[in-house]
């Protein structure tokens, strides 16, 4: 049994460095696949700037789709600087794992151990979330990685139940996208996420619905742990230094200009748009072994 992560994230300053290292190092003790797409960096890839300080085990999948690229896949100047949709399908198309989560960098995932035993119990059917609880800045920063689960651990579960349209009964939780877990068989069956979702927020949801559309059980858990890293910012100054806000009132903090419609996208869809080159299956994208 495989299991693979796939996360995606844009070297902007607005996902800071160590939150990153730390992700990554705890990412590739607990799957045997993690996969990272870097879409639309203005500067290179954010896995570049920390490659020497996180793991090099052969387990990590780097995809980097640049600017240049993108912006003649996704021509809208209001969309999403970093694409939640056809970014990860890109990761999860060319994943060779069974069981598959799509999550983010400022997530710590469960151990491997955890992970493994819960699986052995998870239903192939079933799409589920996994419901993350809140890391302060002050243990993630200023706590060493062999002791930071360990000070982490007396954080209750997080049950926030949340709805963005009246009647979504898909959602389950806040935040359902930090860690969802799937079959490869079940990814492919709901083609992924909504390709034409090129804007913030809801991509999650909608998955989560059309896994329903597709008559795959969805399913809400609170174990095992995952943490979720509060947030932090490096952003660069004029004078070319970087710096660390962690007041998470930086300069890239409510930078989405435009947002997918909840009501079309949650409350009234029926069936998928993504074709069978979801993904972008039919273009060769080259792909980075660390």
């Amino acid at each position: 049994m495989k299991i693979a992560s796939v996360v995606v994230n844009r070297n902007d300053g607005y996902k800071d460095l160590d939150r990153g290292i730390i992700h990554f190092k705890f990412m590739s003790e607990t799957f045997d696949e993690v996969n990272y797409v870097d879409w639309n960096s203005p500067e290179g890839s954010f896995l570049w700037e920390i490659e020497n300080k996180i793991p090099l085990k052969g387990k990590i999948k780097h995809y980097c789709i640049p600017s240049n690229v993108v912006n003649q896949i996704i021509m809208d100047p209001n969309a999403q600087k970093c694409n939640e949709s056809i970014s990860r399908n890109i990761a999860i198309r060319r994943s060779e794992a069974d069981w598959i989560v799509s999550t983010n960098l400022d997530i710590i995932p469960p151990t491997r151990r955890e992970l493994k035993n819960l699986i052995k119990n998870l239903d192939k059917d079933t799409f589920y979330t996994i419901s993350r609880r809140e890391a302060p800045k002050d243990i993630i920063y200023n706590s060493k990685l062999s002791e930071l689960r360990d000070k982490l651990s007396t954080i209750p579960a997080r049950h926030f139940p949340a709805k963005v349209t009246p009647n979504d009964n898909y959602s389950l939780i806040n935040c359902c996208g930090d860690f969802q877990i799937a079959h490869k068989d079940v990814w492919n069956k709901i083609k992924g996420f909504e390709e034409n979702m090129i804007y913030a927020c809801y991509v999650d949801t909608n998955a989560q619905k059309k896994a329903v559309l597709n008559d795959i059980n969805l399913q809400v858990l609170y174990e095992p742990a995952l943490y979720h890293m509060e947030h932090g910012a490096y952003y660069t100054k004029e004078d070319g230094t970087r710096v660390l806000d962690n007041s998470n009132k930086g300069p890239y903090k409510g930078d989405n200009k435009a947002y997918n419609d909840p009501w079309k996208w949650v409350e009234t869809f029926e069936k998928t748009y993504n074709n069978e080159n979801w993904g972008l299956q039919n273009v060769d994208i080259e792909v980075e072994v660390i």
